[in-house]
């Protein structure tokens, strides 16, 4: 009778202290920004939309980049 008290006693006082731990935890770590799932377009793409979509995307990328370089030469 007297282990099981001990035992009931030894799991409350790990609770406590894991949680404890835990809350000190979540206060001083960022939480991880998940994606916003409301805002998922409704209908998948093809094939020919998904590389326009792709072409798209890498066009934008190169724009970027060579705006980037002249952004650089200006500077120097």
């Amino acid at each position: 009778m007297v282990a099981s008290w001990k035992l009931a006693f030894g799991l409350i006082v790990a609770g406590i202290f894991a949680g404890t731990i835990l809350s000190g935890c979540s206060e001083t770590l960022p939480l991880a920004s998940l994606p916003d799932i409301t805002k998922l377009p409704q209908n998948v793409l093809n094939k020919d939309q998904q590389q326009k979509a792709m072409n798209q995307m890498i066009e934008k990328g190169q724009a970027q980049q060579a705006e980037a370089a002249k952004q650089a030469e200006r500077g120097k």
